[in-house]
């Protein structure tokens, strides 16, 4: 019996050592990160600094690799590369989720490899990262927020969301979440035309981006309900326009008629678009990429 407790207790210390070893990978890589990021804003652009500036990405990416560690997944090759594509605020690419992206061979799925504790970091750094938009605290309903996926996977076209995929969770997984999007740096595309699936488990969180295997849409209903929204609103702003004297009431409804033109079609398609004969081929590809994922 004291030989076991010796044996458990020796266990249980190699565990809390890996933990501590981990932890400790990941606030030196944070503190760096976070002293690049300071040492370039408002940089001179001269080759120097772009020198330097390639050299930082350099040595985050391979301490994300100690951080993350190797990653097999079927049809995904090389080490992955870093997530971040800029260290100064003023450039595109600033602030994404820290990890290591895989690509697939034929470059149209990606997958971003993180750890549920720099998952959680960034979340909880980010609630108020644009502040007139705070997001949730936890990741459940951080994911059902279009400008989570803009603030953490892609920022440089807002990300639109049209309607869940429903998914079978893996035994091996906390949470498994994917929603059909599309990308737009104006109004929301016509149709989505990618899914994003955020799949955790114990130590990992997986987000896959891809394109989908079959056209999602249109719905003849959405399209109905975004041509009587469309008229609305024009007819709205057009009585605003003619308005002799300044009239709050016509004003305000011109704008709320504008702002519900632009989620007119991506709120109906979320009802519509479980009963459409595409839908099943969506699920279907959603759930093999899950099933491609890797377990602990």
């Amino acid at each position: 019996m004291k030989i076991l407790l010796i044996a458990w207790a020796l266990v249980l210390s190699l565990v809390a050592t890996q933990a501590s070893a981990a932890a400790s990978l990941e606030d030196g890589y944070l503190a760096a990160r976070d002293g690049y990021i300071k040492r370039f804003e408002h940089s001179p652009q001269d080759d120097a600094t772009s020198k330097a500036y390639d050299a930082a990405l350099a040595d985050l990416e391979a301490r994300l690799r100690q951080i993350v560690g190797p990653v097999q997944i079927k049809g995904f090759a090389g080490d992955g590369k870093i997530s971040l594509g800029a260290l100064d605020s003023g450039d595109e690419g600033f602030g994404l989720l820290d990890g290591l992206v895989y690509a697939s061979a034929d470059e149209k799925t990606r997958v971003l490899v993180t750890t549920t504790s720099l998952f959680d970091k960034w979340l909880a750094a980010h609630t108020h990262f644009w502040p007139e938009a705070p997001l949730p605290a936890g990741m459940g309903e951080a994911l059902k927020r279009d400008d989570f996926y803009t603030q953490a996977v892609n920022n440089d076209a807002a990300v639109v969301t049209y309607a869940e995929i429903p998914l079978s969770k893996p035994a091996w997984a906390t949470l498994a979440f994917a929603v059909l999007d599309g990308r737009t740096q104006d109004a929301p595309p016509p149709v989505p035309n990618e899914m994003i699936i955020t799949v955790r488990r114990a130590d990992r969180v997986f987000i896959v981006t891809t394109k989908t295997a079959v056209a999602a849409g249109p719905i003849a209903a959405c399209d109905a309900r975004q041509a009587r929204v469309a008229a609305e609103a024009k007819a709205a702003n057009e009585a605003d326009q003619k308005a002799d004297t300044k009239d709050a009431a016509l004003h305000d409804k011109a704008v709320q008629l504008a702002q519900r033109l632009d989620r007119a079609y991506p709120e109906c398609f979320a009802t519509e678009a479980r009963k459409a004969a595409f839908f099943p081929a969506l699920v279907k590809q959603a759930q093999g990429l899950v099933d491609l994922l890797p377990s602990p």
